[in-house]
């Protein structure tokens, strides 16, 4: 039994389509760090490594090809949910080479990195939301919006579609409006959760933070603010809401 435990172990650390948080990369490839305090670049890959600055959040890494994905850890965000990955060597666009912890980088850029904040003139006039523009920013659009039914107290329905495979539908009306995100394959929920986070609760205050049977779920402390990550069909659904 220890023997087996052994060799499974060495197949984890040792296969190079493993991916915790994050989807899978490749030396070369160039990820954003979503991390909103920054990520701490170190020399050795290991939380005890010398520090030798702090990436900003935003900011671009390329992954170096020496030392990738072979050293894991975790980070408890908070109760119940945990962001587990690796320490990766990246190169940041100063020239700084080390290892940071790949739970909080992405292929996807931050939501900070929209034009002129949440203006939606700033960007395409036929992307109203946020979430439209957000998806717009790594996708061209897949056909024109589609309208949905509507009740009598909602103002607006509809979903838009993208190359990639992602969806954006949007519901807004009478009490609050809904917007639910449905990423492209490869999204993870850990991501979603950052990206979802920085996105829609960034001045939401007393945040309450759970996570159950799968599904994380934060709501503010005046209860206008809420988001959800999920996975369903081995999609990532990311639902915000806000109550008027």
């Amino acid at each position: 039994m220890r023997i087996f435990s052994f060799f499974l172990l060495f197949i984890l650390l040792g296969s190079p389509k493993l991916a915790f948080s994050i989807g899978t990369y490749a030396a070369g490839d160039k990820l954003t760090v979503h991390a909103s305090a920054g990520l701490i670049l170190r020399e050795t890959a290991a939380p005890t490594g010398t520090k030798i600055l702090t990436v900003d959040y935003g900011s671009l890494l390329t992954v170096q090809a020496e030392g990738l994905k072979k050293t894991p850890h975790a980070v408890t965000v908070f109760p119940g949910f945990t962001i587990k990955g690796f320490w990766v060597k990246v190169k940041t666009t100063t020239g700084k080479v080390g290892f940071v912890f790949d739970g909080y980088l992405s292929k996807y850029k931050t939501p900070s990195s929209l034009p002129n904040g949440d203006d939606p003139n700033a960007n395409d006039a036929d992307a109203h939301t946020i979430q439209e523009r957000y998806l717009q920013m790594h996708s061209p659009r897949k056909g024109a919006r589609v309208d949905l039914p509507k009740g009598e107290t909602r103002y607006d329905r509809y979903k838009v579609a993208y190359a990639n495979g992602a969806e954006v539908e949007v519901d807004m009306g009478e009490g609050g409006s809904a917007y639910t995100v449905r990423f492209n394959k490869g999204m993870t929920i850990e991501e979603a959760y950052l990206i979802g986070k920085a996105m829609w609760m960034e001045d939401a205050e007393n945040i309450k933070s759970t996570i159950s049977k799968g599904v994380i779920s934060l709501l503010s402390g005046d209860e206008l603010w809420a988001m959800e990550v999920s996975v369903k069909a081995g999609i990532v659904h990311l639902v915000m809401q806000h109550a008027d």
